[in-house]
C-alpha cells in the first residue's frame, strides 16, 4: 500500500465503519440516521465505530449550512472522514455565474424550488471553503476503497500525488486544456453554419436535437479530468439528447462498475431507489446502469462495488408534490452502509438491508 501524505487519496480508517450515502443538505435526515447509528454530535461511537461520508454533502436540500457544519465539527475532533463529491468540487470552485441548479444557497440567491438556507458569506470564507479544499479525492486500506462516483484507475493514479482536489483538478484541466481547444473550434463552427443560439440547452420546454459536436466536447471535458471522473464517473456520447439538472445533455453515465477489478468499493452518486425485491429500482436516466440487480446488491460481474446513494436529494421533490396537510413520508431516503456487517440503515422507520455481495454470473 503506498504512503499517503497528500489530499490526492488518503488513507482510510481500519475497523468497524459507517459510510454515508450523499447527504445533499438533508440535515434531519442525517441527525436521524447518525442518531440510529448510535452516534453523538462530535461523532464519537461508544463501540469504537467510525463514519466516513461518501460527499455531495450540499445542494438541493433545506439546510447544507447545518450539514456543513456538522460533519465539519465530526472531522475535525478525528471521528469522521469525507471525501470530495462533484457538488463539492463546484462549491470549491465557486463560479457564481454558472447558475447550476441547486446550488443557488451558496452564492445568497433565493432558488426556487430547493427553498434552502441561504449561507452566510463570512462562514462560507473562513470555515466552509477550508474545510472543502482539504477533503480527499478517494480513501483506500488494504481491502476497501470509498470515492464518490467511480474508482477509475488511471484517474485515482494521476490524483495520487495532489495536494488537494483543486490543485488536481486545475492541472487536469490545463493538461486537457488544448484538446478542448480543438473540439471547442469545430463545435463553433457548426454553430456558426447553423445560426445556434445556446440558450436553447437550458431551454426544457423545446428538445435539444442531439449535436454530435456537444458529444464529442463534453465527453473529453468529462474524461480528461481525473477529479471529475472520481467524482461524477465515465461518460461516454448519449444515444440521444436528455434533460437533466437544468439543461439538455449530450452526454451519459456508463456502468464502470462492469470492468472493475480489485478491492470493494463503496460509492454513492448515482440515485438508488429503496424498493426491496423490485429490480430497476433507480432513477434519473439511471435504469440502463443498474440494470436488474437489486437495491441491496452489489455492482459489476465480480460484485465489488455498491452504491450506497438512495435518493435523498429527491425530497425537495416529494415536499413540493406533497399535500400540506399530509406529513411527510418519503419515497427518497439517507443510507449508512455498516462494515463489516455488510448491512444497509436508513434514516427513517423503513428496516435495514442485508447486501447481497455475491459476485454475478
Amino acid at each position: 500500500m503506498p504512503t499517503m501524505a497528500t489530499n490526492g487519496i488518503q488513507e482510510l480508517s481500519e475497523g468497524p465503519l459507517d459510510i454515508v450515502g450523499d447527504v445533499h443538505g438533508e440535515y434531519d435526515a442525517l441527525v436521524s440516521l447518525l442518531k440510529k447509528l448510535g452516534y453523538d454530535d462530535l461523532g464519537r461511537h461508544r463501540e469504537g465505530r467510525r463514519l466516513v461520508f461518501v460527499g455531495d454533502l450540499i445542494d438541493r436540500g433545506p439546510d447544507s449550512p447545518a450539514v456543513l457544519r456538522a460533519v465539519k465539527r465530526m472531522v475535525e475532533a478525528g471521528n469522521a472522514q469525507c471525501v470530495a463529491g462533484n457538488h463539492e468540487i463546484n462549491a470549491i470552485r465557486d463560479q457564481a455565474d454558472q447558475e447550476r441548479s441547486g446550488e443557488g444557497w451558496w452564492y445568497g440567491r433565493n432558488e426556487a424550488p430547493y427553498a434552502s438556507v441561504v449561507v452566510d458569506p463570512r462562514e462560507k470564507e473562513e470555515s466552509f471553503l477550508p474545510f472543502l479544499r482539504a477533503l480527499p479525492g478517494a480513501l483506500e486500506c488494504a481491502d476497501l476503497r470509498v470515492v464518490h462516483a467511480c474508482w477509475h484507475e488511471p484517474s485515482i493514479d494521476r490524483l495520487r500525488g495532489a495536494s488537494t482536489v483543486i490543485d488536481a483538478f486545475r492541472s487536469e484541466a490545463e493538461a486537457n486544456k488544448k484538446n478542448l481547444e480543438g473540439l471547442g473550434l469545430a463545435l463553433r463552427a457548426r454553430a456558426s453554419v447553423e445560426n445556434f443560439e445556446w440558450r436553447r440547452i437550458k431551454d426544457e420546454n423545446t428538445k435539444l436535437e442531439f449535436i454530435p459536436e456537444i458529444a464529442a466536447y463534453d465527453e473529453a471535458n468529462q474524461m480528461g479530468n481525473a477529479i471529475k471522473v472520481a467524482t461524477s464517473g465515465v461518460e461516454r456520447a448519449a444515444r440521444d439528447s436528455y434533460w437533466a439538472s437544468g439543461k439538455w445533455r449530450m452526454v451519459e453515465r456508463v456502468p464502470w462498475w462492469d470492468e472493475y477489478e480489485g478491492p470493494p468499493v463503496v460509492v454513492g452518486h448515482y440515485w438508488r431507489r429503496y424498493q426491496p425485491n423490485v429490480k430497476h429500482a433507480s432513477s434519473k436516466r439511471n435504469s440502463d446502469l443498474f440494470g436488474d440487480t437489486l437495491p441491496h446488491e452489489t455492482l459489476g460481474p465480480a460484485g465489488q462495488v455498491m452504491c450506497i446513494d438512495f435518493s435523498v436529494g429527491m425530497r425537495f421533490l416529494e415536499r413540493n408534490r406533497a399535500r400540506p396537510s399530509v406529513p411527510e413520508r418519503f419515497e427518497s431516503c439517507l443510507a449508512a452502509l455498516r462494515l463489516p456487517e455488510w448491512q444497509l440503515v436508513f434514516d427513517d422507520e423503513r428496516p435495514s438491508l442485508n447486501v447481497d455481495i455475491q459476485p454475478r454470473n
